[in-house]
């Protein structure tokens, strides 16, 4: 939503009539005695409906340390292309300003979290539970992600190791498998088997390990996938860094 009302050539500090380093408790002061002063129920000006509008809208975004903190960014964006345009410097990124729009940035995790330490009003106590429900999270996901590689790197180096090895042993293996063919042609498959209880079972090894070494590959590119990783990040460590700051959507 405030990534629209950014296009508005105001600025909230101005508006809510504070300072841009300003606390929370400053912000929702001044806010309270400016919506005394243009709620529509008690100033009957024709602008009452629209600055009682643009006050909640600063009030949103000033009391989000996100939004914030983009709203911050823009501001900063906004003075150095006001001077450029006074000096006449040409910006590296020429563009029509009529089609200028604010866009809004992606925030990191770690980028909320400074800005959430340093705004979020909330006892000490939680945020300490915070901090240390952020750093818990973030270790456990660091560790998921090096258990994924190792079984990658794993996975890449058992197949190899299978291949290498079944090429030397093919001969071998070869001369074995006809001869076990040549039993059962002569004896019967069921007297085979009861001469030589292990003979079929050793098959079965030998061709499942065989088949094992070519999905073994496919198994560490799914690990190292990109979409593995962005369900571990977006889905697990976004997830529980949201419940322990107490973020809502």
């Amino acid at each position: 939503m405030y990534g629209d009302i950014m296009n508005n050539n105001f600025n909230y500090y101005d508006l809510l009539g504070v300072k841009q380093d300003a606390s929370e408790d400053e912000i929702k002061s001044a806010y309270k005695k400016q919506m005394k002063k243009w709620h529509p129920d008690i100033n009957k000006d024709a602008e009452a409906v629209n600055m009682s509008s643009k006050i909640n809208e600063a009030k949103e975004v000033l009391l989000d340390p996100v939004k914030r903190y983009d709203y911050d960014e823009y501001l900063k964006k906004k003075i150095k292309e006001n001077y450029n345009r006074y000096t006449q410097r040409k910006q590296a990124y020429e563009k029509d300003t009529k089609d200028q729009v604010y866009e809004e940035k992606t925030v990191t995790k770690w980028q909320y979290f400074k800005e959430w330490f340093k705004y979020a009003k909330m006892p000490k106590i939680r945020k300490l539970i915070g901090v240390i429900g952020v750093m818990l999270e973030t270790l456990l996901c660091f560790l998921i992600k090096c258990i994924l590689i190792i079984i990658s790197y794993i996975a890449n180096f058992g197949s190899y190791f299978i291949r290498m090895l079944y090429g030397y042993i093919s001969p071998i293996l070869g001369l074995l498998f006809v001869l076990f063919v040549v039993m059962c042609i002569s004896n019967g498959f069921n007297e085979t088997i009861k001469e030589n209880p292990g003979s079929l079972t050793a098959i079965i090894v030998v061709s499942v390990t065989y088949i094992l070494s070519f999905i073994l590959p496919y198994l560490s590119s799914l690990l190292l996938s990109p979409k593995v990783f962005d369900i571990l990040y977006n889905k697990i460590d976004i997830s529980l860094f949201k419940l322990c700051v107490g973020y809502k959507e």
